[in-house]
C-alpha cells in the first residue's frame, strides 16, 4: 500500500530589525573634563552610560545621560560628548540599519532594564574576542578582525544587538500603554484585572505590599482580592509569586546564579527562593536548570 507524502508549509520569518553592518564598538573610561568634538555620520549610534553620568550634545540641545541609560543617535545627527566633573564609562556601538522600526528610537533616551543588560555585555565580550579593540581610541573608524576571531562572533554581536533593541521596544510599549479609564471608577471590568497584572509586573525586582496596590488603585483590600480571585481563580499574591518564578526561569536560562536571582528578585533568602520555585513549578531551581541544558 502506498502512502502519500505529508505536505509541509514553510513560514517565512519576518525580521523587525535587521542590522546589516557593525561600524565601531568602543568602551571608553573618560577622564574629567574630557570633550569629544562634534561629528556626524550616516549610520546609527547608541551611547550607554555604564558608570556615572555624561553630557551628550545632540544638534542644538545637551542631554545628560545617567548610569544605566542609553541614548540613540540617528544617522546624520550632529553630536558630541562631554564628561564634565565626572569620570564616566561609556559604551558606544555604531551600526548600519535601514529597518523602518528603527524610527521608533529617534531622539530616545531609555533606561535599560537590568534583565537585558547582559546583552550589552555579550556584545562587548564577543567584540573583544572577535576584533582588535584599542583601550582608548575615540577616533576609531574601522574594526579589525583578529587573526583567529571567535567562531561566529560577528553574528552573535548582531543577534545580541537586535535582541536588545526589540526587548527595549517591548518594555517601552508595555510601560506606555495608554490607560483610557480611571481605575478607581471601575466596579466590574476585566481591564482592572489587566491593570493589577501590569502593576505586579513592575514589582518583580522589588518588594510587594498588597496595601500599596490597594492604595494605588483606590480599592479596599477585601474588595480587590475578591474581585481578582473571581476573575482569575487565583489570589493576587499567588499570581505575583508565579510571575516572579517565570522571571526566575528566564534569569536561570541567562546563566545567573541562584543567589544572584534571589537577591535581584528580593527573596528573603536563597532557601525561600528555592521553596517558592519548587511550589510553583514542582521542581527545584537546580532541577529546572538541569532540565534545560
Amino acid at each position: 500500500m502506498e502512502y502519500g507524502k505529508k505536505k509541509f508549509y514553510m513560514h517565512k520569518i519576518s525580521n523587525l530589525i535587521n542590522i546589516k553592518k557593525i561600524v565601531t564598538i568602543h568602551y571608553q573610561a573618560l577622564a574629567k573634563n574630557y570633550v569629544f568634538p562634534e561629528e556626524t555620520h550616516d549610520f546609527w549610534e547608541i551611547n550607554y552610560a555604564d558608570k556615572g553620568g555624561v553630557a551628550i550634545g545632540v544638534e542644538d540641545r545637551k542631554v545628560h545621560l545617567k548610569q544605566g541609560e542609553i541614548l540613540f543617535i540617528k544617522p546624520n545627527q550632529p553630536h558630541f560628548v562631554e564628561s564634565g566633573d565626572n569620570e564616566p564609562n561609556l559604551f558606544i556601538v555604531s551600526f548600519l540599519c535601514s529597518s523602518p522600526a528603527m524610527q521608533y528610537f529617534c531622539d530616545k533616551i531609555l533606561s535599560v532594564p537590568e534583565e537585558y543588560r547582559y546583552l550589552l555585555q555579550n556584545v562587548m565580550n564577543e567584540a573583544q574576542k572577535t576584533f582588535y579593540l584599542p583601550d582608548f581610541d575615540p577616533h576609531l573608524n574601522a574594526l579589525e578582525l583578529r587573526d583567529t576571531p571567535n567562531l561566529g562572533g560577528e553574528q552573535i554581536i548582531q543577534n545580541a544587538l537586535e535582541s536588545l533593541l526589540i526587548y527595549l521596544m517591548r518594555a517601552e510599549q508595555n510601560r506606555q500603554s495608554p490607560q483610557a479609564f480611571f481605575v478607581s471608577k471601575i466596579a466590574d471590568s476585566t481591564e482592572l484585572q489587566d491593570e493589577i497584572v501590569r502593576i505586579l509586573q513592575t514589582k518583580l525586582y522589588d518588594k510587594f505590599q498588597l496595601e500599596n496596590l490597594c492604595d494605588e488603585l483606590h480599592y479596599g483590600m477585601t474588595q480587590l482580592c475578591t474581585y481578582f480571585r473571581k476573575k482569575t481563580g487565583s489570589s493576587i499574591y499567588q499570581t505575583y509569586l508565579k510571575m516572579k518564578t517565570d522571571e526566575a526561569k528566564k534569569l536561570i536560562r541567562h546563566g545567573y546564579t541562584f543567589s544572584e536571582i534571589a537577591v535581584a528578585l528580593c527573596f528573603d533568602s536563597v532557601s525561600t527562593f528555592n521553596s517558592v520555585f519548587k511550589k510553583q513549578t514542582g521542581m527545584t531551581p537546580k532541577e529546572y536548570k538541569n532540565s534545560i541544558r
